[in-house]
């Protein structure tokens, strides 16, 4: 029995169309995967169809032809998902901000940078704007 690749992962000479608007390359552009490469992360070189040839891609933003619809709903379902988790921990951190925790975090590509951190930097280029 042939073995089932999960759906972010691919072989070399499948044909891919891209889940997300690329670099030349919009979204839902047909291409081929010629380059599969890594060890803890595993990316590859596609060239699309459009003559546009985009290394180092993750298997997330790309799916199979096939499963390209599916893809997308699974994409819109988790989209909805984290909304809802958001709004239901915005909604509880209100009430923990108001007792006096701070707050002024900032959320930079999912990373959480602390409100300490962002102040440093604000002095740093004031300073440095004043010299």
């Amino acid at each position: 029995m042939a073995k089932r690749l999960p759906p972010d992962e691919f072989k070399r000479n499948e044909s891919v169309k891209t889940l997300d608007a690329l670099p030349g390359v919009p979204q839902g552009t047909t291409g081929r995967v010629y380059l599969v490469d890594g060890f803890a992360w595993t990316r590859y070189r596609v060239l699309f169809d459009n003559g546009i040839d985009v290394g180092s891609l993750d298997g997330s933003s790309l799916a199979r032809r096939r499963d390209y619809e599916a893809a997308l709903e699974r994409r819109a379902r988790a989209a909805a998902a984290k909304d809802d988790t958001v709004s239901a921990a915005a909604s509880g951190d209100g009430d923990a901000e108001a007792g006096g925790g701070g707050g002024g975090e900032k959320t930079v590509n999912g990373v959480v940078v602390p409100a300490l951190l962002l102040d440093r930097s604000k002095r740093a280029r004031e300073r440095l704007s004043a010299a």
